[in-house]
């Protein structure tokens, strides 16, 4: 079982995040990738591993990232939580603790080429038994920094909306927002949480309810940096604009 002092988890995360952009963390992990829009494809690079970061209990992640409308998915294997000791952290469904992944990406061109801007993400959870949790979740009201923002571009918050699914699905994080260009950094901020699946309830003792042995070494994500087709770019840009138009107002306000 694993309990934390909700306000020893904010100090650490406050930590943690200072840590993220001044691009110092102890234990990140930086890794180079390649990634598009093929929401069908297969990943075509070996998966990047994200160690478990102790000191700030979470997952720290910075990406060089060639966005190729030609490409597939990134896939990212999150290693299982650890303890101070190294072994792996009992998390139980029936009580929920989130754990919060940084990641920050620096958008990279094709070489050659111009590049393409990003305009929205999908990040879909492979393993069964988690789903997302984002800032502002009214279940975790203290779990990410206050002001902290899903989106933000070279270290500022994002506007951003949500792309409707149907159906629901808490394991796939979809969303759009206005252009971010190349040679920008892309921030996501959001956390991991275990919900349990109906045969596995514990999550890192690597056996299920039954006590079949199962893989629990890490969490399997793939992300793609989407590029709207023509006519998609006019819904988004309708979209962008009527949301700058609604911060502005909100602003002046």
């Amino acid at each position: 079982m694993y309990v934390s002092s909700k306000s020893a988890l904010t100090l650490v995360l406050c930590l943690g995040s200072m840590a993220v952009l001044a691009g110092t963390a102890a234990g990140q992990t930086s890794a180079s990738g390649t990634a598009g829009p093929n929401l069908a494809a297969d990943p075509s690079q070996p998966p990047i591993f994200v160690e478990w970061n102790g000191p700030t209990d979470s997952w720290m992640l910075q990406v060089d990232l060639i966005v190729d409308p030609n490409a597939g998915p990134m896939e990212k294997h999150f290693q299982t939580p650890l303890n101070a000791a190294g072994g792996p952290i009992l998390l139980d469904a029936m009580q929920p603790f989130p754990h919060v992944l940084w990641e920050d990406f620096l958008i990279l061109p094709v070489p050659g080429t111009p590049g393409v801007p990003v305009t929205d993400w999908h990040e879909e959870i492979q393993t069964p038994g988690w789903e997302w949790v984002i800032p502002g979740d009214a279940r975790f009201p203290t779990l990410f920094p206050a002001g902290s923002s899903l989106i933000t571009r070279n270290g500022a918050p994002w506007p951003w909306s949500p792309i409707p699914m149907d159906p629901m699905d808490p394991s796939k994080l979809w969303v759009a927002f206005p252009p971010i260009p190349p040679n920008d950094v892309l921030d996501i901020h959001k956390a991991l949480l275990w919900v349990g699946t109906p045969g596995n309830r514990i999550w890192g003792d690597n056996a299920d309810d039954a006590g079949a042995t199962i893989e629990e070494r890490f969490i399997a994500v793939r992300e793609y940096p989407t590029i709207p087709e023509p006519a998609a770019i006019w819904l988004l840009a309708c979209g962008v604009g009527a949301g700058f138009f609604a911060l502005g107002r909100k602003r002046s306000g």
